[in-house]
């Protein structure tokens, strides 16, 4: 994601109901609804109708030693919750449902039928079309877990549209996943196919009418940008059709957000090749490699701002020193007592606790710069492939990334990661021992 406009830290008015009974045909049988966070959501199927505004999630979890299942909900009005095809117990309160499950060593299914409503402070579906559920307001649209460690795939069917508009949206998302990475955008789009990388990952652009001038020249390096990621990381995880949608988020709003692999950007940073590399980047960081805990946010930002800059010096130099000079004047704006890495897990509200700033990014991208600078951009290279493909699909954190800088240049990250990534004062580029 690129840096927003600061809409966060508005708290959602959230509803609490309940209801639901009978047993499913389930040797084990139901019992009374009881609170289980840990029972972890395997897959999720969703479907949902934009017009009624209703919905329906079929949902995968994984066995448990402990009865009962947990969801957030956020403001979602719960109609039915039914298991083996029968009614199964539930319960809603303070914007999260528990159901009635009872232990079970295999995994299960069950189904919930919901309506939800619409959000105008970037927390669920808006009332022009898309959606934004980061960092943890998915339960204002579907079920879920929104703990970034925590992953589930996705299938998503998208009806009701209006005439004329189209809904852009990934029919699967096939590899395990943040729930805040599930998106859709509707809107009156046109899909220009821009290329295909040496893998064969087609890359394309949906824009909104007038927009194709600007559509051309933030993507021009996409293809090649996604080839060198592909080729310098390691496979791409999220299906074989991937791009940038522009998407209204209204005046002010800037900057993108990591819905691989139809990743959206504000129609007003649609021109900015760096925001669209960067989030083609978050298919490694961020996506591709869930984050352990919010505190880890650099692991993520601070990555992919860093990848967006070394791609296009390698596919695009003048665009890539471009990116460096744009990212050393937003660097000198940030004050030094910013968050960028805290030394804890899960202690840290991402927003409540204002990490959600720039100093992850820039300070995190000056991070990479300095340790190539001592070992070479192409040892950086090997480093952030070798992270990648150990952690892909599962999740990772800044420590085990030192680690892995550590054992793969040679040299200890230590000390360059207190001046960049801890200490209270805003290093200059370049700076490390």
């Amino acid at each position: 994601m690129r840096p927003l406009l600061p809409i966060f830290g508005l708290v959602a008015s959230l509803a609490a109901c309940g209801g639901g009974s009978s047993s499913p045909p389930d040797a084990a049988g139901p019992v009374q609804p009881v609170a289980n966070p840990d029972r972890e959501v395997i897959d999720t199927k969703l479907s949902f109708d934009v017009t009624a505004m209703t919905g329906q999630a079929s949902i995968t979890l994984d066995h448990s030693t402990a009865p009962g299942a947990s969801f957030e909900v956020g403001d979602l009005h719960i109609d039915t919750v039914t298991w083996s095809g029968a009614d199964l117990p539930f319960a809603v309160a303070s914007s999260r449902m528990d159901l009635g499950l009872p232990r079970l060593d295999v995994p299960t299914t069950i189904d919930v039928a919901f309506h939800w409503s619409l959000h105008s402070k970037f927390d669920g579906e808006s009332a022009t079309g898309f959606t934004f559920l980061w960092p943890y307001f998915c339960g204002n649209l579907f079920p879920c877990h929104s703990q970034p460690s925590d992953g589930t795939t996705f299938t998503l069917d998208v009806t009701g549209v209006p005439a004329g508009k189209t809904a852009v949206f990934p029919p699967a998302i096939p590899a395990s996943a943040p729930a805040y990475q599930l998106a859709w955008s509707i809107d009156a789009y046109t899909q220009l196919d821009l290329g295909a990388t040496t893998a064969g990952t087609q890359v394309s652009v949906w824009y909104r009418p007038n927009e194709l001038t600007k559509a051309m020249t933030g993507t021009q390096h996409l293809v090649a940008a996604f080839d060198w990621l592909e080729k310098t990381l390691g496979p791409y995880r999220f299906g074989d059709h991937v791009g940038t949608v522009s998407v209204a988020w209204g005046p002010g709003a800037y900057g993108g957000m990591e819905h691989h692999p139809r990743w959206h950007v504000g129609a007003t940073s649609l021109a900015n090749e760096v925001t669209n590399v960067h989030e083609s980047a978050h298919g490694w960081f961020g996506d591709g490699i869930r984050l352990a805990c919010w505190e880890d946010f650099v692991l993520s930002e601070g990555t992919v701002s860093y990848l967006a800059a070394r791609a296009l010096d390698v596919v695009a130099p003048a665009a890539g020193a471009q990116a460096w000079s744009d990212y050393a004047s937003q660097l000198a704006g940030i004050p030094g007592s910013n968050l960028v890495w805290p030394q804890t897990c899960g202690k840290v509200d991402v927003l409540k606790d204002h990490l959600f700033t720039n100093a992850p990014y820039m300070r995190g991208a000056f991070f990479y710069k300095a340790v190539a600078d001592k070992v070479g951009a192409g040892l950086v290279d090997r480093a952030l492939s070798t992270y990648y493909l150990a952690h892909a699909g599962a999740t990772g954190s800044m420590a085990e990334m030192l680690e892995t800088i550590h054992a793969v240049t040679g040299y200890d990250p230590g000390a360059c990661a207190q001046i960049w990534l801890t200490s209270a004062t805003t290093p200059q580029p370049g700076a490390c021992p």
